[in-house]
């Protein structure tokens, strides 16, 4: 099932889906937070080009062509982000199983992946790598409200 919105206008639509869970005979786990939005796809956009920004700059400097936007991603996410558990029931032996994963930026929600752009900036800053920022993104806009 996908995440719910719970709110005043859509109550009698999730007490219905609700109900029919219920009625299943299954047992659910329910897990009620403050609802946030997931990451923007301009958030995405930007982390995308300084991945790419980073890996030119670092084969420039090192005079190699061994990193791309994928290993650059791959890297970041690493430091900053870290693994999660990630359960696997096989299919045909109905055995789980469990490996780690890199967490997955389409799984932040909007200030995680601000807080994560932000310790990317100051990474690349300290290691004298310039990062584009356009006007317009998101990421500069936050960043100007909070001068203000």
């Amino acid at each position: 099932m996908d995440d719910l919105c719970l709110h005043q206008s859509n109550i009698k639509t999730i007490i219905k889906v609700l109900m029919d869970l219920v009625l299943s005979g299954k047992r659910y786990r329910l897990v009620i937070k403050i609802w946030k939005d997931k990451r923007s796809i301009d958030q995405n956009s930007l982390s995308h080009m300084w991945y790419d920004d980073i890996a030119k700059q670092v084969n420039d400097k090192l005079k190699i062509s061994s990193f791309t936007l994928e290993s650059v991603k791959k890297d970041l996410k690493e430091m900053f982000l870290g693994y999660e558990e990630v359960e696997h029931t096989n299919v045909i032996t109905g055995k789980k199983t469990y490996t780690h994963e890199l967490i997955k930026t389409s799984g932040l929600d909007k200030g995680d992946m601000h807080i994560y752009l932000k310790k990317i900036e100051v990474w690349a800053y300290q290691e004298g790598l310039r990062l584009r920022i356009p006007n317009e993104c998101e990421y500069q806009k936050l960043k100007d409200e909070q001068v203000k």
